[in-house]
């Protein structure tokens, strides 16, 4: 038996000392410099260990294991020991980042190869974020790309790519490219649907899409098969959401305060005891609730060697903030995505795609935001009795209505629905030569239906026949683009060549009728067909426009040193009756000086590139008919006889000169990857100038009209971008992280504006008074009025604030009053004294986005903000259009009630030029918010599989959770048209939004 059991341990022993074998050694980086914290692991397994601080490891494996050496900055290095027992290891720096493939205009390229300051953001971190729109997933990451939110569901966000360089309202935002067909904008997409996003930030870069390009360039690409089996993946997440930042009014008691303060500085007005007045409302509170949001999807795809497929289709729900009839006010989405790629043989493979998306918007009446901040709080929304309260029953002057009401009866909704189909066919002659063939659209249409019903609130609040209006757009967008590629590598020289060419056309047209007394019997049953044939209104129009493109890229590349790329398109459009073709070249040169012999064995610098680049682009962004002659019916008159002749007038003339805004830019900048790739630096600096800008021109009356764009104008735009990151992990392994940080100023002004008048006016307050004026020397859409010095404290005070002269200049104010500066020297305080107010372009961006995993635990954060600009309260402003209009809380606290007690704000009276547009209703619309917050766990293997999963991950996020600012609103993140940027009317709350989700594949 003894024998047995020795012969068993003589053959088992040779297998035990095999199990059992340990390895140790030393990791180093190709200079020789040790590793300490490299991770040392068995692959496949959670057994490993980490480098000491000389670098040294020592891991028991067995002879057949795979071990895995990582680091950060450098790439992973996998060995099987065998009989060794002494392993030493020379990890290698990483060029991974440098090595990815960005997307460009008709191709793609490496990072280390361009010429131009291109940022891509890869699907992993969009699929993170939950926004309701992709482009939300921009806001803070990118510098120079200024992304404004609004928190009204199915809005989308505007961005602005190096600051503004036109006026035209259709044409400030980028052009967005999905899969290679260009659409308005990207909301009918889910975040998970994307591969990669890419900004082409400056001229040489997106000159290759040369009329369409002139405010940069989105690029994104929907995700694609992999081979490999089946991998199905499903994400979901729920919330709420919350107002953030509520504007506070005066209660009844400070209402009434201030009211009877009023009436005693002017004489004016009736004074209210506050003991009549019990109630007292805070009317946003009474508007607003927390509502619900949702996002579910699910998402498949794999293939073989001959086919890839990826198909995807997801629900996102949001409903809206304010309290509307039935609770009704939401966004609802759904969309669906295909993807399928062939290889037919060598030479050719094709593929098609399709994004189907439909969508239901449900707004609100926006205006109920202004009624709120105007409509006194000493009455509630409704009557003990159920009934409406009537705002004007209380004896307070002003046409104010419910607020409550207003939202009530508002009944406003568009159903969406957008198709983009896609179809491509590859001949691939040679290794070398490859020609492409892709045809393309973007197909949809839209059904709004207006009803407002018949009711009474007050009898400045009432509507007494009903009325029903429906509007229904078609649009269309067909793109037919052919590329040949060919790419050569002679020697230590990379030659790259593409032609190719495009064909467009857009069509849009709608049809729209209005009808009287149509009864509400259900939403299914509003038909206009039940109203009153006497009242029946239609109309209906559209426009229609072709571009037809050449464009070629060349690029070449010398023993991957020396760079340099350069694009030439040609666009003819229909839209010009003169001027029809543009011509967009634009040229890139790159050195990369990690390459040279006197930086190559540089153990601190792993890359470093300098680039610069030159390049034109056009916008074309003007309506479709502006050169072409049409009118409209106006009054007529009796002519030669007792006959009537009806009017008409022309909205345009003949052979208008109108052409393309051609915009120049100049970049210079360089990159750096430092310290084994850990850091990254990029710096830019850019000149962007808008030549030939669109302006109303000036027109002779005899033309019968004062419509005509004329290219009047010229606007420049520069700027500094810096982008600092830094990605680590413990000596231990235990703990990785990385932080990035961007920064970028913006400088904006118009050099020429040649119309008439020199000057283009923005929006207007309720008195008439221009808010925006843009001229020469000052940034587009500047704020105009008067320039606040201080707050007359006394009469004596008024007495003394004269001109050189000696005259008092103004002598019409009272104590409690603005003072306004004299800013022409003259005798007198008049229009001529209105001066720059501030802009509303931010001079300076700023993001910070970092994130920290600890074994199955992830914690990320994003804060973004912006400084230097302005903006203006609108709201603060128009109130004074309503005699007996509420004041919002802050106001209160700090407005002028005697002498000394306040040189800022002005009293209660407002009287005179107080109500005009003047600095003190311009305020700072800087801010710094913590976009997202999100902590993240990472189910085990073990656990995920026990429920069917390969893996999975659970969050929770919180979406601005904090925002810092001073303005006296509910968010200083506003947008708006070129013109009106940044002016607070009925700014739709921002809301912060808290949400759980999970992300698993299985």
């Amino acid at each position: 038996m003894k024998r047995i059991i020795l012969i068993c341990f003589a053959i088992l022993f040779p297998a035990v000392i095999f199990a059992q074998q340990t390895i140790s050694g030393r990791v180093t980086d190709e200079s020789g410099s040790t590793m300490p914290g490299t991770n040392v692991y068995i692959k496949s397994t959670f057994k490993g260990t980490t480098t000491d601080l000389d670098g040294f490891y020592t891991i028991s494996v067995n002879s057949t294991d795979t071990v895995v050496f990582s680091m950060v900055g450098f790439n992973r290095l996998e060995i099987i020991p065998g009989n060794r027992t002494t392993i030493d290891i020379v990890l290698k720096t990483s060029s991974r980042q440098l090595d990815e493939v960005v997307v460009i205009g008709y191709g793609t390229s490496k990072s280390r190869d361009l010429t131009a300051p291109i940022v891509t953001i890869k699907s992993e971190e969009i699929s993170r974020q939950t926004t309701a729109n992709p482009a939300q997933a921009l806001q803070g990451k990118m510098a120079g790309v200024t992304v404004t939110n609004s928190g009204e569901p199915g809005s989308a966000p505007q961005i602005r790519i190096r600051g503004v360089g036109t006026a035209l309202a259709t044409g400030s935002g980028p052009l967005y490219i999905v899969d290679g067909i260009v659409v308005s904008n990207i909301s009918f997409l889910n975040n998970n649907d994307i591969e990669s996003l890419s900004v082409l930030k400056d001229a040489s870069a997106g000159a290759i899409y040369g009329v369409q390009a002139a405010n940069g360039v989105v690029l994104i690409t929907t995700k694609k098969g992999k081979i490999g089996e089946p991998q199905f993946n499903f994400s979901a997440y729920a919330g709420v959401q919350r107002a953030t930042n509520l504007v506070k009014m005066a209660n009844t008691t400070q209402y009434i305060e201030l009211l009877n303060q009023r009436s005693g500085l002017t004489g004016a007005g009736n004074t209210f005891d506050p003991t009549n007045f019990p109630v007292s409302t805070q009317w946003y509170k009474a508007l607003l609730r927390n509502p619900f949001i949702s996002n579910v999807e699910f998402n498949v795809s794999g293939g073989g060697e001959k086919n890839l497929y990826s198909f995807g289709i997801s629900h996102f729900y949001q409903d809206g903030l304010i309290e509307t009839k039935n609770k009704n006010n939401h966004y609802d989405r759904i969309n669906f995505r295909a993807k399928n790629d062939y290889t037919f043989n060598s030479h050719i493979s094709g593929g098609f795609g399709l994004i189907f998306s439909r969508s239901l918007n449900i707004p609100t009446n926006n205006y109920a935001l202004f009624q709120a901040y105007v409509t006194p709080p000493a009455f509630g929304p409704k009557n003990p009795d159920g009934t409406w309260s009537d705002p004007t029953a209380l004896g307070f002057s002003g046409p104010f209505a419910n607020p409550a009401a207003s939202v009530y009866y508002y009944d406003d909704r568009t159903e969406e629905y957008s198709m983009l189909p896609n179809a491509y066919l590859a001949l691939k002659f040679n290794d070398d030569l490859t020609f492409k063939t892709t045809f393309s659209g973007d197909i949809g249409f839209s059904l709004q239906r207006n009803y407002t019903p018949t009711y009474y609130v007050s009898g400045l609040q009432s509507n007494k026949t009903s009325n029903l209006a429906k509007n229904n757009n078609f649009r269309k967008n067909i793109i037919w683009d052919n590329t040949l590629d060919y790419s050569k590598t002679v020697g230590k020289s990379d030659f790259k060549f593409m032609v190719g060419s495009s064909i467009q056309e857009f069509y849009d047209t709608y049809l729209s009728g209005t009808r009287y007394n149509v009864p509400y019997l259900s939403d299914a049953t509003l038909f206009l067909t039940l109203g009153d044939d006497g009242t029946q209104r239609a109309s209906d129009g559209g426009n229609k426009s072709r571009v037809a493109s050449f464009f070629t890229r060349v690029g070449y590349s010398f023993n991957s040193k020396y760079l340099i790329t350069g694009t030439f398109r040609a666009d003819g459009s229909s839209k010009y009756a003169n001027n029809q073709w543009g011509y967009f070249p634009s040229v890139g040169l790159g050195w990369i000086l990690s390459n040279e012999n006197f930086l190559k064995d540089n153990t601190y610098i792993n890359f470093l590139k300098i680039r610069a680049s030159w390049g034109k682009l056009g916008n074309s962004n003007v309506p479709a008919n502006s050169s072409v002659t049409y009118g409209g019916p106006v009054d007529g008159g009796i002519f030669g006889g007792n006959n009537y002749i009806p009017g008409l007038t022309f909205s345009t003339v003949i052979k208008s000169p109108l052409k393309w805004e051609v915009i120049e830019e100049y970049d210079a900048g360089f990159e750096v990857y430092a310290f084994h790739s850990r850091m990254n630096l990029e710096v830019d600096y850019y000149t962007r100038v808008t030549n030939d800008a669109v302006f109303n021109a000036p027109v002779p009356g005899i033309t019968g009209t004062d419509n005509l764009l004329g290219n009047n104008g010229k606007i420049q735009n520069n700027g500094l971008e810096l982008v600092l990151g830094w990605t680590d992990q413990t000596e231990d392994g235990k703990i990785k992280y990385n932080v990035s940080a961007n920064f970028a100023t913006i400088h904006n002004e118009v050099l020429e504006i040649n119309n008439q008048a020199g000057v283009l006016y923005g929006p207007q307050l309720l008195n008439g008074s221009f808010i925006t004026r843009t001229i020469k020397g000052k940034p587009i859409g500047s704020f105009y009025g008067y320039d606040v010095v201080g707050v007359f404290q006394s009469n004596a005070d008024i007495d003394d604030y004269k001109s050189a002269n000696g005259t008092i200049l103004q002598p019409d104010a009272i104590p409690g009053d603005l003072k306004f500066a004299n800013t022409n020297g003259d005798d007198i305080i008049n229009g001529d004294d209105r001066t720059y107010l501030g802009s509303p372009v931010p001079k300076y961006t700023l993001g910070l986005n970092g994130g920290v995993t600890y074994g199955s635990w992830d914690i990320s954060i994003a804060i973004q903000g912006v400084a230097g600009n302005k903006l203006f309260n609108f709201k603060r402003a128009n109130r004074n259009a309503f005699p007996d209009a509420n004041y919002d809380y802050d106001f209160y606290q700090n407005h002028w009630d005697g002498k000394g007690s306040s040189s800022v704000y002005p009293s209660a009276a407002l009287t005179r030029k107080n109500i005009q547009p003047n600095s003190f209703f311009v305020e700072s619309g800087s801010y710094i918010r913590i976009r997202s917050l999100q902590f993240g766990y990472t189910i085990s293997e073990k656990i995920a599989k026990k429920v069917a999963f390969k893996s999975a991950r659970v969050y929770l996020n919180a979406q601005n959770p904090l925002t810092i600012f001073g303005y006296n609103g509910f968010t200083p993140e506003i947008g708006g048209r070129p013109t009106s940027t940044g002016i607070d009317e009925s700014t739709y709350p921002l809301s912060s939004i808290y949400t759980f989700g999970i992300n698993a594949s299985f």
